[in-house]
């Protein structure tokens, strides 16, 4: 599961100050003026290598220049600048083959460090994809994704859909009396326990902060209770004394017009259970409440 922590490499980079670009465009004049004062007043043996290495090192600096525009790390520019500073020599003697073999090695790793970024692009994008839709502490769908499964299946009969609304009883109390930890806790073991029991095509969303809805496409009557006995028996295993949810299902998809309009009814269906268990569980809080007092 991805988790909100995973966007927290996707950082602004550290901008170059202006006196240290200044800084860097005068050391990329001195190389050049070294090499092309070569060229004018010197003997330069193989001209057309002489020409081609000195033409590949003005790319080096626009490459670098735009790699600064874009992000900033000193280290690596640390690097290039060496890089560059030794090029600058081998050119200078004219040892063109080891010139040539440093261009080979730049290609190859512009190369390889650009399918890697491109690796890391993608790799991002799914983080910001999966999180725009997907609930950061459960994992399970957010209302957002809901919302649009709203529009989507807005036509009960056609895809024969059953739905749950499930609610965690007296989380607000659960928040007093053990802290919040203890009820985050409980939100991320309702979802695991919804998951656990419900099959891979069943939409699971969390739309609320103790709510979860799930949408049941090609589900009768009978595979809706099966579900629903399934969450039950399993809530009630829980080791948890307070763990508690209430539950408002509908499955006769053909009597209603649209999606939302069953989602109403479970949710007016769930909140009639509630309360029946928020009273028991109320009394048991005041009277162990009372026990510790």
């Amino acid at each position: 599961m991805i988790l909100k922590d995973d966007l927290m490499d996707l950082k602004i980079e550290e901008q170059p100050n202006k006196k240290l670009m200044l800084t860097i465009h005068l050391y990329y004049l001195i190389l050049l003026l070294i090499l092309i004062a070569k060229f004018i007043f010197g003997e330069v043996e193989s001209l057309d290598d002489y020409i081609f290495g000195l033409f590949y090192l003005v790319i080096l600096f626009f490459i670098m220049e735009m790699m600064l525009k874009i992000t900033f790390d000193k280290k690596p520019l640390f690097i290039w600048m060496g890089q560059t500073f030794f090029y600058t020599i081998f050119l200078f003697l004219e040892y063109h083959i080891i010139v040539k073999i440093f261009i080979l090695y730049q290609v190859l790793a512009g190369a390889f460090s650009s399918a890697q970024q491109i690796m890391n692009f993608k790799k991002q994008n799914e983080k910001v994809k999966f999180l725009s839709f997907h609930d950061e502490m459960t994992g399970l769908y957010n209302r957002r994704y809901f919302e649009n499964k709203l529009e989507e299946l807005n036509n009960p009969s056609r895809y024969n859909l059953s739905v749950i609304i499930a609610d965690i009883n007296n989380l607000k109390i659960i928040n007093d009396n053990y802290g919040h930890k203890k009820g985050d806790q409980y939100i991320k073991e309702t979802a695991d326990l919804l998951k656990s029991v419900t099959r891979e095509k069943d939409i699971i969303s969390r739309i609320g902060g103790d709510e979860f809805a799930i949408i049941l496409p090609d589900t009768n009557k009978k595979e809706c209770s099966q579900i629903i006995k399934r969450i039950k028996r399993k809530a009630k295993k829980h080791p948890e004394k307070y763990f508690s949810i209430a539950f408002g299902y509908i499955y006769n998809s053909q009597n209603y017009k649209t999606l939302e309009a069953m989602i109403n009814a479970a949710d007016r269906k769930m909140y009639h259970n509630k309360k029946k268990i928020k009273q028991n569980l109320n009394f048991n809080f005041k009277r162990k409440n009372s026990w510790n007092n």
